[in-house]
Formats: C-alpha cells, sequence, structure tokens
C-alpha cells in the first residue's frame, strides 16, 4: 500500500494524506498526529481484508493501535510494517475496475459502490454508485486509468478511493486481482472478466476478437445490480461465526439472479476454520429499486438451516430507505442499529418434518420425546373411542333429505362447507397413486369421528381408478365399498375431467355417463 501511494503521486493522483513510508518509531507517529491532527487510521501496509486497522482520535490510542495493528498484520501476513493516513470521516469507498493486456491496453469498467462495511470489510455491493455526478465518475476512471498505465498493470485490477463528505476524492489502494464484488460489474456491462484474464494471460490483445474491446467505447453500462455476501455469522451477536453441519440449503432463483457458491449444500460442515462466506447472491434489474426488490426476493427464497447466517440482516439493508437512495457511507451499519432487528424465522418445515419423523418412529401415542418446540409439545393425536355412535354426518341428511333438499340445505348455510382431499390428491395425489386401498382402511373409521362436520370427501377420481389398476393392483371398485362401509356418515365425491373422466384419454360420452351411474350405485 505504501508503494501504491507513491505510484499515484508519480501520475499525479491525489491520496489521502499520509506516511510516505512505513512507521519505524513512535516518534514518527507522533510527528504526523501533530502534522494533520486527529482521528489517524493505522494501516497494514501488506494486510488487505480489513485487517490490521484501527482509528486512534489521540496519542494513547495511536501508540496502542501502532502495537495492535502491528501484531495482526503480522500474525496474518508475516509482515508487521503499518503506515499512517489522516482519517476520512463517515466517507464513501467507490472503487474502479480495470483490464489491460500485455501490449499496454487498458480500459476501465465503470466503479463500484462498496461502502456498506462492517469493520472496514465489505458486506453489499451495488454498481454503477447512485451518489456519484458524471464528471466524478469521469475523473475516478481516469485516475484509475492513470495508476494502472503507471506501473504498466496487465489483466484485471481494482483501484479503490475514498470520497468526503465535500465530494473530495482520494486514491487509498489497488486489488492487483479479481474481487469478490467482480460480479455486478460484469452484471452491468455484459462483460466476463474472469474469462477475459485467461484469454490475456494467453497473450490476447483486448482488440482480439475472443475479447472484443477495441477501445473505451465499446463498454456500456446497463441497469443496475447488487451483491450480498451471504455468510455463516449471527448479527445478533456481533456477528461472530457460526459453525455446525448445514441441515437444509436450497438457493434461491429466478430472472435477474446470478449465485456465485461455495461449499454451500445440505450436509456441508461448516468448521470454525472456515471463511465465513457461504454464497454470493447478485441481482440485477433495469433500476436500482427493481435490482433491490429483485434482491430482497430472493434472500426471502433462500433456506439455510443448521447454523446461523446474516440473511435477515441483508434483507433490512436491500429494504431501508437510505440504501435505496444510495446514500449510504462506511458508517451505515453503525448509524442504524435498527439493521440488527431481525425477523425470527419460523423454520415451520423443519419442525413439522422432525414431529413426523417422531411419530413414524416412535409412535404417536404421547408427546414426542425429542421435541424441543413449544408449538409442537402440544401436539397430541386425538384418541378416537369408536364404541360410541358415530356423530352424524352430511351423508346422514342426504339420506333423510335427498338430492332436492340437499341442494336446498346447501343454499341456506352460512358457514363454510369443506371438502378434503386428503384421500385423492393429498400432495399431488401421492396418496391417490402411493398408498394402498389397505393403508387407508387404518384412518377411514376414524375419520368418521373426526371430520364428521365435513361437507364431503373427494377421495376418489381418475388418477386414483387409473393408478389402483395400473400401479397399485387394486381393485378401485372395491376401495369404494371398503370405505363407504367405514365412513358411512360423510358423502364420498368424485373428481370428474369431462370426457377424460377416469383415464388420460376422451372417452365417449355413453362411457362417461355408465361409469358415473356405477360409481354412485
Amino acid at each position: 500500500k505504501v508503494a501504491a501511494r507513491k505510484v499515484a503521486h508519480a501520475a499525479g493522483v491525489p491520496t489521502v494524506p499520509g506516511t510516505d513510508d512505513p512507521i519505524e518509531k513512535e516518534e514518527d507517529a507522533l510527528k504526523f498526529a501533530k502534522e494533520h491532527g486527529y482521528p489517524i487510521i493505522i494501516k497494514a501496509a501488506a494486510v488487505g481484508g480489513g485487517r490490521g486497522m484501527r482509528v486512534a482520535n489521540n496519542k494513547k490510542e495511536l501508540l496502542e493501535g501502532l502495537v495492535a495493528a502491528g501484531s495482526e498484520a503480522k500474525a496474518a501476513f508475516g509482515n508487521a510494517a503499518v503506515f499512517l493516513e489522516r482519517y476520512l470521516a463517515n466517507p464513501k469507498h467507490i472503487e474502479v475496475q480495470v483490464l489491460g493486456d500485455n501490449h499496454g491496453n487498458l480500459v476501465h469498467f465503470y466503479e463500484r459502490d462498496c461502502s456498506i462495511q462492517r469493520r472496514h470489510q465489505k458486506v453489499v455491493e451495488f454498481a454503477p454508485s447512485l451518489s456519484l455526478t458524471q464528471k466524478t465518475r469521469q475523473e475516478l476512471c481516469t485516475a484509475a486509468l492513470k495508476i494502472a498505465g503507471q506501473v504498466k498493470y496487465r489483466n484485471a485490477g481494482t483501484v479503490e478511493f475514498l470520497l468526503d463528505q465535500e465530494g473530495n476524492w482520494y486514491f487509498i489502494e489497488m486489488n492487483p486481482r479479481i474481487q469478490v464484488e467482480h460480479t455486478v460489474t460484469e452484471m452491468i456491462t455484459g462483460r466476463n472478466l474472469v474469462q477475459n484474464q485467461i484469454l490475456i494471460a494467453c497473450g490476447h490483445r483486448l482488440s482480439d476478437p475472443e475479447i472484443n474491446i477495441p477501445s473505451q467505447s465499446a463498454i456500456d453500462m446497463r441497469g443496475y445490480a447488487i451483491q450480498c455476501r451471504i455468510t455463516t455469522e449471527d448479527p445478533a451477536n456481533n456477528f461472530a461465526p457460526d459453525f455446525g453441519t448445514l441441515t437444509t440449503y436450497r438457493s434461491a432463483a429466478g430472472c435477474g439472479i446470478r449465485l456465485d457458491a461455495g461449499n454451500a449444500f445440505t450436509g456441508a460442515k461448516i468448521t470454525p476454520h472456515y471463511d465465513s462466506l457461504l454464497v454470493k447472491v447478485s441481482s440485477w434489474g433495469l433500476t436500482f429499486q427493481d435490482a433491490a426488490h429483485i434482491m430482497n426476493r430472493a434472500l426471502q427464497e433462500f433456506r439455510v438451516r443448521g447454523v446461523k447466517t446474516n440473511i435477515g440482516f441483508l434483507e433490512n439493508v436491500v429494504t431501508h430507505p437510505v440504501f435505496l437512495k444510495g446514500n449510504c457511507d462506511t458508517s451505515f451499519i453503525e448509524k442504524h442499529p435498527e439493521l440488527l432487528v431481525i425477523r425470527e424465522k419460523k423454520d415451520r418445515a423443519t419442525k413439522v418434518l422432525t414431529f413426523l419423523g417422531e411419530v413414524i418412529v416412535n409412535g404417536s401415542p404421547g408427546t414426542p420425546r425429542s421435541l424441543k418446540s413449544a408449538d409442537l409439545l402440544e401436539a397430541r393425536p386425538p384418541e378416537v373411542d369408536i364404541t360410541k355412535p358415530r356423530p352424524a354426518g352430511s351423508r346422514d341428511l342426504f339420506m333423510k333429505l335427498g338430492a332436492e333438499g340437499l341442494s336446498k340445505w346447501i343454499l341456506e348455510q352460512k358457514k363454510l362447507l369443506i371438502t378434503d382431499t386428503t384421500m385423492r390428491d393429498s400432495h399431488q395425489s401421492n396418496l391417490a397413486t402411493r398408498v394402498r386401498t389397505y393403508d387407508l382402511l387404518k384412518i377411514a373409521e376414524p375419520t368418521s369421528y373426526l371430520a364428521s362436520d365435513i361437507f364431503s370427501l373427494e377421495m376418489w377420481g381418475g388418477a386414483t381408478f387409473d393408478v389402483s389398476m395400473r400401479f397399485l393392483k387394486e381393485d378401485p371398485w372395491q376401495r369404494l365399498h371398503k370405505l363407504s362401509e367405514l365412513i358411512p356418515n360423510v358423502l364420498f365425491q368424485m373428481l370428474l375431467r369431462g370426457s377424460n373422466a377416469v383415464g388420460y384419454t376422451n372417452y365417449p360420452d355413453n362411457v362417461v355417463e355408465r361409469f358415473v351411474e356405477e360409481a354412485a350405485t
């Protein structure tokens, strides 16, 4: 970073006031503080990712910070060198993507706004920046090319700047590599930066057909893109890393969504020695609000269970009014503690599956032993006393009133009349096409007691009849007979799809009519 500052000076690009060389003595640090005043930021010369950085507001913090930042830098990168810069309060962090070939050609891909940070580590990035004027955008992109040209840079790199609250901008560093957030640049420019790097390494020029960038004017921007980093961190516990096994993992998808996945899959073991980045999700829209809306939808579609994540926190960020206006600076998270008020996920699917597993393995009587959720502990299956008289139901009413009388009764009802389709369709015909009559008969008699108040049981239809014969090798008429013996009090109902009747082909009208008569009998 110290060398990069010298390159910027040589290229005529402004930098934040700072030391030209690493600090070797406390006296040098105190001299800088006297000349430029506090606050001062202490930065490790060879470290990235927000490590090795301390802000000092007075002499005591400065001297302590020199030791702490140096120790962290030494442990992380084997280099304890640190330097000082004048600390800019609440700046915006803007970076420009550049690409150079081996023949001296350089282009930029406009800017990304990386101001949403936590402990100097980027959390959410978007492109292009909403807060830049066209003049400032052009100045930053030109400055980035100057710095890259000064060192004859080749391949992908990122030139980073800070903008203070008065609109002044300063170069801070250059990342000589592809970055996590390169996805948003690719989405708004339609360019494949990683592929271009490989082609450049093979000796191609930017102007070659394989890369197809004959000049800067060939790179256009279209729409807006946002990237969120989904991490295995607990926002409610100061973003402490979490670890364990992913019991459930489901990604988002859909128009305008790009996923760059890491080790995320059901069964993956997240260890304490793991970088907390689980998956990157990027969204694109014609407007920034569109991109934010798509991102919010995608975040809500994610299902990650087994470890804590920052998804709820990210949902709060992309729906926050300050974010939607593009006015975030590097203190955005600290300024808005409401971002950490996260709606609790109910995880209903896992709870239901756990309950079903308990019942299947341990049986239904009593309370499942291992369940801890309060809403499931009370789930005791109802007991049915079949020695008592069976409650009267809708079929009893039909036998008493007849067809016309029942029709009139229906019209007079104010309450909702419910038809239960469990025995026919369940979930996509699972019961009708995969469960034998033998299994349905086990629940038939209890159903006649527990569901005596429903209007009808739709327990028969095309799939039932057709699949019963062809796959289950059963007599569908026999199913009707046996179920009607055990549920004599509730009306049965059949699903009839016009001329398809009970199979997956068209039948003549007289066949359909005869079938309905036989079913009714």
